[in-house]
């Protein structure tokens, strides 16, 4: 299935980089519904602007 999305998102990796943390407080955060990220078909965890 093709996504389409009408803002940029970004994969955990870059968000971690780009905020100085682990990838693992980022999931930390969506356990404690701090966040809640997106996902593709496969599973991976895409953030928007708005999650970050």
């Amino acid at each position: 299935m093709e996504h389409h999305y009408d803002e940029p998102v970004y994969l955990i990796s870059v968000v971690a980089k780009v905020l100085s943390i682990h990838p693992q407080t980022l999931r930390q955060y969506e356990r404690e519904g701090l966040i809640e990220p997106s996902r593709t078909d496969g599973k991976i965890r895409l953030y928007s602007q708005r999650d970050i």
